[in-house]
């Protein structure tokens, strides 16, 4: 049967499954029965070890079958058994990961928002005792800063209280149980019953979990979270009968689709990683669903996420052209699957749009879920349709905000032609570093890829946190793109344009006047004279501008007019 589910697949879905097997069976630990994490050296990862386990079955080799069944086995036996804890049902990301606090929560007595009121206090409390400290003299007397006495004091709380993100990750409940569920649905028949038997409880525990989470409003749900805690309800409330489950998916899913139809856009906008999660998921939704009505939905929001994606696609950069609600990277083909779904559409010739990248052990998903990319959109995938500015409205999710606060109307905005564009984000509210509200994408003289994006930090830290006090205001149109920075933090912060590409080692950059491989522009900034870092390799700069409380400045403001291109 494993044999003719590969047989069973197109040439190009083959093609997925395989590469990624390449990428899976090197890390394979045969005496941990698990994959080693590529990204993290000396741990190992429970999820995509699901997705191994999947893509053995797919495959059916000899001795596939009996390993996944280890790699199942181990990937349950990191799941969290704890009903009365918040991290219940989901599983540890790797076996190496301590263990969160226990005993000390009794979280479902709590309001939504809980995490972010907690956050809020324990922020203030540090704030009032190293003022106090400090006062009495204490703090200098010790040898201690305000810094270090805040730090210990979140440290402590965390100690005490499970830090969501830090001490568990809520969202390896939905990632596995939909792995689960096309294993499930594919290969049960292959499977030892006392196997299936201890599945079908560990989907119970994160179905239920999952369920508590989203009632709760206790730790949010993005848009990539909310479309699989759909999926896996519906399709377990499905396999087991469970009539309270499939109302609540069904429920679940008509609010989904409202709040889709005010703008015709997800609160995860622009978003070339998590796109390409709700792909895969509504294809669950399309292929695996239970019910009409979940499938028709499911194609209804495929179909128009496909329409945003076309609409800030350039064909000629192969790229969205940004602002991203949410981004780690800022090419498609980097931190994404929306490369391999689009090989899948357009056919062979485009396998380099599904190289090998941090997302790849999710391939065997998304050959067995398909692409159902409409017809009437795919020649603005093959050839630039002209230049355009481009704008959508969007309500995003500050997950991190209070409930009720956290729902900001944004707009996403673009200037798109053949060779470069610029994307602009306003009414953004998001602390997320992963929120990138100004950007730029061309080519250099030889075709080559480069990029800018305006990123914060905290002075001594990197970008991906997040950050209180930091509001970008952007806005775009041919060759200009405009941000005001509103800054009311209580310490050092880098607003800083990352550039990258190759031979960046010839750029000259002075505070007027940025001349970079064929961009060049001139720059108006109301803010610090700009830092300037390369790195040793040439192909990545940095134009830092600090902003420091105690100077008393609470904005800074960047023009950056760019030359034309020449023809």
């Amino acid at each position: 049967m494993t044999q003719a589910m590969i047989d069973r697949l197109t040439k190009q879905q083959r093609f997925l499954v395989q590469q990624s097997l390449a990428m899976m069976d090197p890390l394979y630990d045969g005496e941990m029965e698990l994959l080693r994490d590529e990204e993290e050296s000396g741990r190992h990862n429970t999820r995509s070890s699901a997705h191994y386990a999947l893509a053995l079955l797919i495959r059916g080799a000899d001795g596939d079958a009996g390993r996944a069944r280890k790699v199942l086995e181990r990937v349950m036996d990191m799941q969290f058994d704890c009903p009365d804890e918040i991290y219940h049902g989901t599983f540890r990301t790797s076996p190496q990961a301590a263990l969160p606090p226990a005993g000390n929560y009794d979280w479902k007595k709590f309001a939504p928002g809980f995490s972010f009121f907690l956050s809020e206090t324990v922020e203030k409390v540090g704030r009032q005792l190293t003022g106090r400290l400090s006062a009495e003299g204490n703090l200098a007397a010790a040898g201690l800063d305000d810094k270090t006495i805040r730090q210990s004091l979140r440290n402590a709380v965390d100690e005490v209280l499970p830090p969501v993100w830090r001490s568990y990750d809520p969202n390896w409940r939905e990632f596995i149980a939909c792995t689960f569920a096309l294993i499930l649905d594919q290969f049960e028949g292959m499977l030892p019953q006392e196997l299936v038997r201890r599945m079908d409880e560990a989907m119970k525990r994160a179905a239920a979990a999952s369920i508590d989470r989203r009632v709760s409003d206790a730790i949010p749900m993005n848009s990539n979270i909310v479309l699989m805690h759909i999926f896996i309800v519906h399709y377990y409330g499905h396999r087991f009968a469970n009539a309270g489950w499939m109302a609540h998916a069904d429920r679940e899913a008509a609010e989904t689709m409202a709040a889709y139809e005010e703008f015709g856009s997800l609160a995860e906008f622009n978003t070339s990683t998590y796109y390409g999660v709700d792909l895969t998921v509504l294809g669950m939704w399309r292929v695996y669903g239970k019910s009409p009505s979940i499938r028709q939905t499911g194609r209804m929001l495929e179909h128009g996420l496909w329409g945003n994606i076309a609409q800030f696609y350039n064909p000629n950069l192969e790229n969205l052209s940004g602002p991203f609600s949410r981004a780690y990277e800022m090419e498609l083909t980097g931190h994404s699957s929306i490369g391999v779904f689009l090989y899948l559409a357009l056919g062979e010739g485009y396998e380099y749009m599904a190289a090998v990248n941090c997302e790849t052990s999710h391939d065997p998903l998304i050959a067995l879920a398909g692409v159902d990319l409409p017809e009437e959109l795919l020649p603005q995938f093959k050839a630039h349709s002209g230049d355009r500015r481009t704008e959508r409205r969007f309500r995003e999710l500050c997950e991190r905000d209070k409930p009720g606060e956290n729902r900001n109307l944004c707009t996403a905005a673009a200037w798109i032609e053949g060779r470069r564009m610029l994307g602009a984000m306003s009414g953004s509210r998001n602390t997320n570093g992963q929120m990138h509200p100004a950007t730029i994408h061309w080519m250099n003289a030889r075709g080559e890829k480069c990029y800018l994006r305006l990123l914060r930090r905290e002075k001594g830290k990197g970008w991906n946190t997040h950050l209180r006090g930091v509001i970008f205001e952007a806005g775009v149109e041919k060759d200009l793109l405009a941000v005001d920075v509103r800054l009311d933090t209580d310490v050092d912060i880098e607003v800083y344009f990352e550039i990258s590409g190759p031979g960046l080692s010839s750029a000259e950059i002075a505070p007027e006047r940025w001349l970079l491989p064929n961009l060049s522009c001139t720059v108006s900034a109301a803010a610090p004279d700009p830092a300037v870092y390369w790195d040793r390799e040439g192909k990545l700069l940095e134009i830092i501008y600090l902003h420091r409380p105690q100077d008393g400045k609470a904005r800074m403001s960047f023009t950056l007019r760019l030359d034309p291109l020449h023809p």
